[in-house]
């Protein structure tokens, strides 16, 4: 094998193993995402849930939340484009003007969080669509990651302390605790730069290898 041959493996297979990367993160991404704006036991949070994209091309239609046991005094509003209806277990968000594929659903209500710090709160979602429906609503087991759930169900884990008013702390915590818990989504932002990190390295290291074999 000459050296032209070696350059040229070294550099697609570092091509392809950043687009494997890059896949990877876009398909985390594009999970349903729980924002709490607080997770300190005891505190009323406000929860803001984002749906990234419809039912496999067709609009979203209706956005349906159950609440978990623990989770007391619920309460949710309706926007310009979102009608809710609250019910015993859970929260309905419903649009006459259904909402494209392309474009993200965001909704947000409040939970008087438990007091028991380390409670795990799951929140299944299933959204409808004109076509279809996606139930996010499953939840990893004690060894198993998220990231081999298809459709993971958003999770928040009670902390103890006060992070109210400051998103990022609150960020923060879910974050770590959720890490040994089980199912919760990665920033996007952080993952995609991540991503975009990796793939740009991959291309500086494959031009040097091309600059030295074309001066050899």
């Amino acid at each position: 094998m000459n050296r032209t041959t070696i350059v040229r493996r070294v550099t697609l297979s570092g091509f392809a193993a950043a687009g494997l990367v890059a896949l990877g993160a876009m398909t985390a991404a594009a999970h349903v995402t729980i924002t709490p704006s607080t997770t300190a036991a005891g505190a009323t949070a406000v929860l803001r849930v984002e749906i990234p994209h419809g039912c496999v091309g067709s609009a979203t239609t209706a956005i349906s939340i159950r609440m978990p046991e623990d989770a007391a005094d619920v309460t949710a509003s309706g926007t310009d484009r979102w009608a809710v209806d609250q019910a015993a277990d859970g929260l309905t968000w419903t649009t006459d003007q259904p909402l494209p594929d392309g474009e993200h659903a965001e909704v947000e209500f409040s939970v008087r969080l438990p007091d028991d710090v380390g409670a795990t709160l799951v929140f299944p979602v299933v959204q409808q669509c004109e076509e279809g429906e996606a139930a996010w609503t499953e939840v990893a087991e004690h060894e198993e990651s998220d990231e081999a759930l298809d459709r993971p169900a958003p999770v928040i884990v009670v902390t103890s302390g006060d992070t109210s008013g400051d998103p990022e702390a609150a960020s923060a915590a879910v974050g770590a605790e959720s890490a040994a818990a089980g199912p919760e989504e990665r920033d996007p932002l952080i993952t995609y730069g991540a991503a975009g990190a990796l793939v740009a390295g991959v291309l500086t290291g494959g031009a040097v290898l091309l600059r030295r074999r074309r001066r050899q």
